[in-house]
């Protein structure tokens, strides 16, 4: 007997993208799934698109100010709201990402019998091929995130390409749109879910390719200094101080609250300080 898999899926605004990804759900080969698309305000046709090509597509319309936090957030009170089986799974992807005709059996069947289990599928670059993420390991005290070196040392996962149980999902709780609209969400979410027992796991068996070109900013390099500003603050930066300082109030252990934060503090009067000399050129490390 297969499992319903309800697919949570933020999209805005980039139906191209978008169509690659609907091009990989409509071969698979498990067909016991629900697509509900979170649509934050697409003005180019991207929800009809969709809609049309997925039987049954749920479409949960925003007006643009949802970011990836508020979309699944959003995604989050549907299935609360629509009572399914607690023992269903969940599956947050992003769009820009293709997959194998097998993923989602892979996915429905590596969760098969297993409770309190958060399941990341491993990412791969579309442009080099190469593994870019297998799960990640939070030190707090040096306050660095690098891809775990074993299964053990993952405490922390992204959100793209997340399988778990309908009652793992509410156990954890939604997630913080205004803290954290964008950036640091997906971590914030899973580092919860670890803090509350859950095994959080990746397997070779499970994957998906990530296009790279689609994502936040990685260069604050701008015409004057206002620009530049205006981009490190930026829902798009993957480096906003008030992101991190948030991300820390809310995810760090107390003993390292304070060292972390002032870590950031550091990194961000230096960043300042380059872009009023003009010398601002790449991504701040603002750890």
């Amino acid at each position: 007997m297969t499992e319903n898999i309800y697919i949570l899926l933020p999209v805005h605004n980039r139906k191209a993208v978008t169509r690659l990804f609907v091009e990989s759900l409509q071969k698979q080969t498990y067909r016991d799934y629900t697509l509900i698309l979170i649509d934050d305000g697409s003005t180019d046709g991207t929800s009809e698109m969709v809609a049309e090509a997925i039987a049954g597509c749920v479409v949960i319309k925003g007006g643009g100010d949802w970011w990836w936090a508020g979309a699944l957030q959003q995604g989050y009170l549907w299935l609360k709201a629509a009572n399914i089986e607690p023992s269903s799974l969940v599956l947050i992807m992003n769009d820009d990402t293709e997959f194998a005709e097998d993923f989602l059996a892979q996915g429905a069947s590596l969760l098969e019998n297993r409770e309190k289990t958060v399941l990341l599928a491993q990412c791969y670059s579309k442009q080099s091929g190469c593994l870019i993420d297998a799960g990640v390991h939070v030190d707090w005290r040096r306050f660095t995130f690098a891809q775990a070196a074993t299964p053990d040392e993952i405490n922390c996962l992204s959100t793209r390409g997340l399988f778990l149980r309908a009652k793992d999902f509410v156990a954890i709780g939604g997630f913080y749109p205004f803290l954290l609209p964008h950036y640091g969400s997906d971590y914030e979410f899973t580092i919860r879910a670890w803090r509350l027992e859950m095994t959080l796991m990746t397997h070779p068996s499970l994957f998906l390719v990530l296009n790279e070109e689609t994502g936040g900013y990685l260069s604050f390099a701008a015409e004057n200094r206002r620009e530049s500003l205006r981009r490190l603050f930026s829902c798009k930066s993957v480096h906003n101080p008030l992101v991190w300082f948030c991300f820390v109030m809310l995810a760090c252990p107390w003993p390292w609250k304070i060292v972390n934060l002032g870590r950031i503090s550091r990194g961000f009067v230096q960043h300042v300080y380059e872009i009023f000399r003009g010398q601002a050129t790449s991504v701040p490390d603002l750890r």
